[in-house]
C-alpha cells in the first residue's frame, strides 16, 4: 500500500508485520448489510439478562457509519478519514503500535505535555525523545528538527496543551510538517480544541498526509464517561488502524450516546461559550489575587497558574483536605509552583477561588483569626 504520490510512503513508515497483517474478520464483516435470523456470532438469542436495554445482546457495528458520517460533517472531513477508539488513549497506543518497532524506533514529545504519550511508548518498548517547549510554552521548531533521527517515527504535540492551556503557533506546526528533515508522523492532540481561539488543524490533513489529529468527546461535549475519541488522518492510515483494532472496540451504548451528541453540536458550543466566559472571570480574579505570581493564557477549560514554588504543593494538599481538588503541576518543565484548576460552574469557581485566596492569605500571615478551614 504505497501513497508516495501524496507524500506518504507507508512501506517506509508502517511496521512490516502490520502491513502484512491479515485482519480479523468478525461475523458482521462476513454478512455485512444482510438481514435475517442472526445465528452467526454466538450471541444470546434470548436477549439481554436485563430488561429495557434494547439490543445489547447483539454485537455493535464495527464500522459505526452513522456516527462517522455525523462526525465527518461536524469537522468537514470524510468518514474514511476517521478512526474511532476508546478515548484518545486508544489512538495514542494505536499510532505507536502501527509505526514503531519495539526496541528500535522512538517517539518525540515536547514537555510539558500529556503524560500518556510516554506511558504508551514505554508499554510498547519504544524509546522517548524529549525537546522541551520554550518558557512561553511554544514549540522550538528548529530544536525539534535537530533532534529527530531516522528512528524517530512519531512526534506527539498537544495543542491546546495539557497542562499549560496554550495553543501552539500554527506557523510552527506548518514549518514542522513542511520540513524535508523529518519524514515521520506528526500527531496533534486536540482534546481541548473546541475551547480554542484557533480552529482545528484537521483541515490540514489533506495537505499533509503524515499528519494525524486526535480529538475526543470527553471535554467540550462533557462525555468523559463513555470513553470515545477519534483520530483523523489520511484514509490509507485510517484503513490500517481499522485493520489493527479489536473488531468491536466501540460499544453500542457509547456509539448511541455519541450520535446524540453529534446531533446537539449547538448545545456543546453553548456550554463551551459559558466555560470560556467563566474562565475569563477566573483569570481576572487570579491575576488580582495576592500570592498568585503568574496566570498562563488558556485556550482550554482549565487554567494553570503559579504561586510560591516552595508552597505550591502544600496549597494543593490543603485545598484537597478542604474539599476542592486541583492538580499540582510543579514538577513539570517550566511549571515550578504551578497548579492547574478546571473551570466549572460560577458557584464552584467562587468556592475554589475563595478557598485559594484564604490559603494564600495564611501563607502571607494575613489571614483573619476565624478564617474557615473547610470549604462551604
Amino acid at each position: 500500500m504505497n501513497s508516495q504520490g501524496h507524500g506518504l510512503d507507508l512501506e517506509a513508515l508502517v511496521r512490516p508485520n502490520i502491513l502484512r497483517l491479515s485482519p480479523y474478520r468478525c461475523a458482521r464483516d462476513e454478512n455485512k448489510g444482510k438481514e435475517g435470523i442472526y445465528m452467526d456470532a454466538n450471541e444470546n438469542g434470548y436477549g439481554p439478562c436485563l430488561a429495557d436495554v434494547g439490543d445489547l445482546h447483539r454485537y455493535p457495528c464495527p464500522y459505526q457509519p452513522e456516527l462517522k458520517a455525523k462526525m465527518a460533517a461536524f469537522r468537514n472531513i470524510q468518514p474514511e478519514q476517521l478512526f474511532l477508539g476508546v478515548g484518545s488513549d486508544e489512538a495514542i497506543d494505536m499510532i505507536i503500535r502501527v509505526f514503531c518497532v519495539p526496541g528500535h524506533h522512538s517517539v518525540l514529545v515536547t514537555p510539558p505535555t500529556y503524560g500518556m504519550y510516554k506511558v504508551a511508548a514505554a508499554i510498547n518498548d519504544v524509546a522517548i525523545q524529549r525537546v522541551n517547549l520554550r518558557p512561553d510554552f511554544q514549540m522550538p521548531v528548529e530544536e525539534v528538527l535537530s533532534a529527530v533521527t531516522d528512528d524517530t517515527r512519531v512526534i506527539f504535540l498537544c495543542s491546546p496543551c495539557n497542562p499549560t492551556g496554550v495553543t501552539l503557533n500554527l506557523a510552527d506546526v506548518r514549518t514542522l510538517l513542511e520540513s524535508p528533515r523529518y519524514k515521520g508522523i506528526v500527531v496533534i492532540d486536540e482534546a481541548y480544541v473546541d475551547f480554542s481561539s484557533q480552529a482545528s488543524v484537521c483541515r490540514l490533513v489533506d495537505e499533509f498526509p503524515r499528519l494525524i489529529v486526535m480529538q475526543t468527546l470527553s471535554k467540550s461535549f462533557g462525555l468523559a464517561g463513555i470513553r470515545l475519541g477519534w483520530a483523523i488522518g489520511h484514509k490509507s492510515i485510517i484503513e490500517i488502524f481499522n485493520n489493527v483494532k479489536a473488531p468491536y472496540n466501540v460499544s453500542r451504548l457509547a456509539a448511541e450516546v455519541a450520535v446524540k451528541a453529534m446531533d446537539n453540536v449547538a448545545g456543546m458550543q453553548a456550554t463551551a461559550a459559558k466555560i470560556i466566559e467563566n474562565k475569563a472571570t477566573m483569570i481576572k480574579q487570579l491575576e488580582d489575587m495576592d500570592g498568585v505570581v503568574r496566570v498562563v493564557p488558556s485556550d482550554t477549560n482549565f487554567i494553570m497558574f503559579q504561586v510560591d514554588e516552595t508552597e505550591a504543593f502544600g496549597v494543593y494538599q490543603r485545598m484537597a483536605e478542604r474539599g476542592v481538588l486541583v492538580r499540582y503541576r510543579g514538577a513539570e518543565v517550566h511549571c515550578a509552583g504551578c497548579l492547574r484548576i478546571t473551570v466549572c460552574t460560577p458557584e464552584e469557581n467562587k468556592t475554589a477561588l475563595d478557598l485559594l485566596a484564604d490559603e494564600l492569605r495564611q501563607l502571607n500571615g494575613a489571614a483573619e483569626p476565624d478564617a474557615k478551614r473547610t470549604a462551604s
